[in-house]
């Protein structure tokens, strides 16, 4: 048995350490995975590593136990956390649950987990000013879909009750430290909408099958929305070397987005999915690179249009681009690639998808997108930073 800890004070940095040990480095089997019940700080992009080791080890190992690494009395902490729910149900069918004490857990998380289903499914307020939505496809419909994106008939293809339902969201408990901030949104809200409502949509159809249509035994999707205050001193040391540095340093980013304290307010989104990538599911290879391919997802009536969808049909990732131009950041990590496009640096222009060359996109590792020594991951991750303006 290979024990493998996540930490309470986990970084982006030291989850590509485990990435790069458990997963690139050796081929592990029966594994014990213990999880804090607390994290310590949360930093854009954190979520989405997070999630995309631990469903990539699923997928690679066979996970025997989760250990939570505290006692069953201090549960209700752990469920303060957005990690835990999507976890504890990707793992749901398949291990043994057990305390610090090994104490079996199973039918308290079963409590914890519907608990924690009915308030996403109902739009209730979660700890913090964050927000999460994950569908678990793998149990029933009743305790597994959340209705405001899907139903029997698949998809909610309602833009608009997407839009309204995101704005109640928001308004009553993202956005609460500042009205200027909710003031700001209504001017954004559109945009924010068509980003939930296309990425998710991009989920129901890419992430809940492999590449030959058959359904993924332990599935979740979903979304999360965080907001961000932190001093820009503090931005600029804990992502000193990395793309997300340079973003924050652009002349946008000082003369309109910091405050008067020297903050800066922002709003990270993730949407992700357990499926098999977009390279593998991507249904127009020829002969095409890696790289093409995601270029291609990232292009107009590139998407799959085997669904019940009428409206913006294929627009997907394009349309994201277009709505970020000028202000925001995204980062896709999907097979062995983590990509990403400072849209401050690099205005968005719509692309001929027979001239792939001009989209621009760029390695997160600045290894000119070698991927030789790196394990393909299981999942899409599309995180999304959208600075909010001063108002000062």
């Amino acid at each position: 048995m290979t024990e493998i800890s996540i930490p309470k004070n986990i970084t982006p940095s030291k989850i590509e350490n485990l990435y790069s040990r458990y997963i690139n480095n050796q081929q592990v089997d029966n594994v014990i995975l213990k999880v804090p019940s607390s994290i310590d700080k949360y930093t854009y992009g954190l979520l989405g590593d997070l999630l995309k080791f631990v469903i990539t080890l699923n997928t690679k190992s066979n996970i025997k136990v989760v250990i939570l690494d505290d006692e069953v009395s201090n549960i209700d902490r752990f469920y303060d956390h957005e990690y835990a729910y999507p976890i504890i149900s990707l793992l749901w069918n398949k291990v043994t649950f057990i305390d610090k004490n090994t104490i079996n857990i199973k039918a308290t998380l079963r409590e914890k987990q519907n608990e924690y289903f009915i308030k996403m499914n109902s739009l209730s307020r979660l700890k913090g000013n964050k927000y999460i939505f994950t569908n678990t496809d793998h149990l029933p419909q009743s305790k597994g879909l959340i209705k405001l994106f899907e139903n029997q008939n698949g998809f909610n293809d309602d833009e608009n009750q997407i839009k309204e339902n995101i704005k109640k969201i928001f308004d009553e408990y993202i956005l609460t430290f500042n009205k200027n901030n909710q003031r700001e949104f209504e001017s954004i809200l559109d945009d924010i909408g068509a980003i939930v409502y296309e990425l998710t949509k991009n989920t129901y159809e890419w992430g809940r099958t492999d590449e030959k249509m058959i359904e993924i035994s332990e599935s979740i999707r979903g979304v999360y929305f965080r907001f961000h205050k932190n001093k820009i001193d503090t931005i600029l040391n804990e992502y000193e070397g990395t793309a997300i540095q340079s973003f924050f340093k652009h002349p946008f980013i000082e003369q309109d987005c910091l405050n008067d304290l020297k903050q800066v307010y922002y709003l990270e989104i993730l949407v992700f999915d357990s499926g098999v990538g977009f390279i593998d599911k991507f249904y127009q290879k020829e002969n095409c690179t890696d790289l093409e391919i995601i270029k291609k997802c990232l292009v107009k009536n590139q998407t799959s249009s085997n669904s019940n969808l009428r409206s913006k049909k294929g627009m997907g990732l394009d349309r994201i681009l277009n709505i970020l131009n000028k202000k925001g950041f995204v980062k896709i990590l999907t097979d062995r690639y983590s990509v990403y496009r400072d849209l401050i640096k690099d205005n968005y222009q719509p692309i001929d998808i027979d001239k792939l060359d001009d989209l621009k996109l760029e390695d997160w590792n600045n290894n000119s997108f070698q991927t030789d020594n790196v394990a393909k991951s299981q999942g899409s991750y599309i995180s999304i930073l959208y600075p909010f303006k001063s108002n000062q």
